[in-house]
């Protein structure tokens, strides 16, 4: 009688297991989609950038992505969708900035943890940039319904620079009059890449901006007066 040979047994990932072919492929379709939800994103915020939101047409951006009205109609049923899409990939880098950034809150000594955010925070400023533009010059024409997204990201992010203040104040490191006004303030500087970057990118690179922001934050939070070191 011939033995047979024991069975192979290769375990499973549960997780695996579960995915059909189906799953798979809507995976796939789900990467192209975000992909190209990211490219249209872009493309409109260098057109609103260039043409100003009022002025630009859904043709306008199905024309510069090289795709037709009703590809585009996939994606977005009119311009108006656009402002939360720009919301939700700001939030998308807001999160995982916050990520890198929280865990260090308990390991890194206060002055080296603001210059960590600061600089990551100024990075997002640069690869968003034609989209932070659109933020504030259009917010006025927008509804409150529209803004409310950008308006949560902004909270999150200068809360984030006030948790670290109020850290650096609790060991004694920092010495400010409103941790919370100094987080806008910290913001607003990162922000001036953007909003004024037609003035800057002449002379300066976005790494001696980022330098300079940090030069400028931390004898903001440790109370020195201008002069001083």
């Amino acid at each position: 009688m011939a033995l047979r040979k024991p069975k192979k047994t290769v375990k499973k990932d549960p997780l695996a297991s579960e995915l059909t072919v189906d799953d798979l492929g809507r995976a796939k379709k789900s990467k192209r989609a975000d992909a190209r939800l990211l490219q249209i994103a872009n493309v409109a915020a260098a057109l609103f950038f260039e043409k100003g939101y009022v002025l630009t047409t859904t043709r306008d951006i199905g024309q510069a992505c090289g795709i037709s009205p009703g590809h585009l109609y996939y994606y977005i049923k009119s311009k108006d969708d656009l402002p939360a899409m720009f919301a939700q990939i700001h939030k998308n880098d807001i999160d995982k900035w916050e990520k890198r950034i929280r865990p260090y809150m308990k390991t890194l000594p206060p002055e080296e943890l603001l210059e960590k955010a600061v600089r990551g925070y100024a990075y997002l400023i640069h690869l968003r940039r034609k989209m932070v533009v659109f933020w504030y010059h259009a917010s006025l024409q927008l509804s409150d319904e529209q803004n409310a997204g950008i308006i949560d990201v902004e909270t999150r992010l200068i809360n984030l620079f006030k948790d670290i203040i109020e850290l650096g104040i609790k060991s004694g490191q920092f010495k400010v009059r409103d941790s919370f006004l100094t987080a806008c303030s910290i913001h607003m500087m990162c922000v001036t890449w953007a909003l004024k970057r037609w003035l800057i990118k002449d002379t300066r690179s976005f790494d001696q901006f980022a330098d300079v922001c940090v030069e400028l934050a931390i004898p903001m939070v440790r109370g020195d007066r201008p002069g001083t070191s």
